[in-house]
């Protein structure tokens, strides 16, 4: 075997640093916009769309992208990776977008002291993450509210809280607690 087989049947290193890339910035992102949705009222909707979104679109580009990423046998047999890959990446970039997007496009509706009803804690664990609950109750519907582990301590069940309503055009309406510094 020549050099130049040798050499053609390694995939390029610009393309496998960009599609490495769109894991760790895919990651990235989908972290930071999860956080960014955790006080929506429909946050799983949300995911599941924008997500969704990111999964099809990271799909036909890896698929268009086949020609340029498939440099031997292999690979072309087994494409399964480098779509896996990319699909992350924009899956994590369409959730971070989606919720950019809703929160621009989103109106302040109201500005009130709600009440505590109740509130509850998931402690940190292996491979579970420390949520700290609020329930509230808004205009007659049971709210939850994810905050920060100092103000969920220094809220007691009966207090009054600060709380912004947004109302999205998108139809992703979330909570802002004003008081909450995470």
């Amino acid at each position: 075997m020549t050099k130049r087989q040798q050499r053609l049947k390694k995939i390029p290193l610009p393309i496998a640093i960009g599609i490495t890339l769109s894991v760790f910035i895919g990651i990235f992102t989908a972290v930071v916009g999860i956080n960014n949705i955790e006080n929506y009222r429909e946050p799983y909707l949300f995911g599941g769309i924008f997500g969704g979104i990111g999964l099809v679109l990271g799909v036909l580009t890896a698929l268009k992208l086949k020609p340029y990423v498939v440099v031997n046998k292999k690979l072309q047999n087994d494409y399964m990776v480098p779509i896996m890959f990319i699909s992350a990446g924009f899956i994590g970039v369409f959730i971070l977008i989606g919720s950019l997007l809703n929160q621009k496009l989103s109106n302040f509706e109201s500005y009130d002291h709600y009440t505590v009803t109740d509130k509850y804690r998931q402690e940190s664990h292996y491979r579970t993450p420390e949520i700290n609950t609020l329930v509230i109750n808004v205009k007659g519907e049971t709210e939850k509210i994810v905050c920060s582990y100092s103000y969920w301590r220094r809220t007691a069940t009966g207090d009054k809280i600060n709380l912004s309503v947004y109302k999205s055009k998108l139809g992703f309406d979330y909570f802002e607690l004003t008081d909450d510094l995470k």
